[in-house]
């Protein structure tokens, strides 16, 4: 079985998108194979453990917003590539514990958002604008739930045609022009609520963590985090983490 993982991890996200393959890659105990799509400005190969299977796929943005809307293009562009399943990571999510891939596989896979059932749970942060294509009407008479836009996946074909369709939406939204209330993560929670996801990831099992900046003063900036990168290249081979905005060790 053949996994494919793409994080986007442009900018102030590379240290980040290098955790994350780093600590996937120790903490995996699964049977698949496991290759990273490391979308970035800077090829992060010769940061890494040489066992790492991944590839680097140049990517430049100027800004949060460039980085976060080239997602469904990064993950359509896996097209041609011999996977059985695709998954999206946000390049801050963190991982703490021991894993396989059973529990995330299905033919499309949603992750609950941690705020459904408290902050949101009387009403959703869908986007309301009727004109655009992530448009979820407040007496919609589906079932609601909200779902991360920092984890999502599934069967390849599946995903491609999930992406297929959310890039549209995009193209067309920008046309307008409008960026949805919550950007992409609003097209996928429209996806999903007028296409039920095969399978949800509730957030009380969820395996890993996300949106831990590791202490980052500003993540959506494009400042130079290089005095983190110069201490992960020296310990390529150490289980590092980003706590307090440095590198620690386990």
């Amino acid at each position: 079985m053949n996994i494919g993982i793409l994080i986007l991890a442009t900018n102030t996200y590379l240290p980040l998108g290098m955790r994350l393959v780093s600590r996937f890659h120790h903490f995996y105990r699964g049977n698949a194979n496991i290759k990273f799509y490391f979308c970035s400005n800077q090829n992060p190969i010769a940061y890494l453990k040489d066992e790492i299977d991944i590839k680097f796929i140049f990517n430049m943005h100027e800004s949060w917003l460039d980085g976060t809307n080239s997602k469904f293009k990064n993950l359509l562009s896996l097209g041609n590539e011999d996977l059985d399943y695709i998954y999206y990571m946000d390049a801050d999510t963190n991982v703490l514990q021991e894993f396989d891939e059973e529990w995330m596989l299905g033919d499309t896979v949603a992750a609950q958002h941690f705020n459904d059932q408290d902050l949101q749970k009387d009403e959703k942060a869908y986007d309301r604008n009727p004109e655009s294509k992530a448009y979820i009407p407040l007496d919609t008479k589906l079932p609601q739930m909200y779902y991360h836009g920092a984890f999502f996946g599934g069967r390849k074909a599946n995903l491609l045609e999930m992406c297929q369709t959310m890039q549209a939406w995009q193209d067309e939204d920008q046309l307008i022009p409008y960026e949805p209330a919550v950007n992409d993560e609003s097209y996928i929670n429209a996806y999903f609520h007028y296409n039920p996801p095969a399978k949800v990831l509730p957030y009380s099992g969820f395996k890993f963590w996300p949106s831990d900046g590791g202490g980052i003063p500003s993540k959506r900036n494009p400042q130079s985090t290089s005095y983190l990168t110069k201490e992960i290249i020296k310990n390529k081979d150490k289980l590092w983490d980003i706590q307090d905005n440095r590198i620690t060790y386990e």
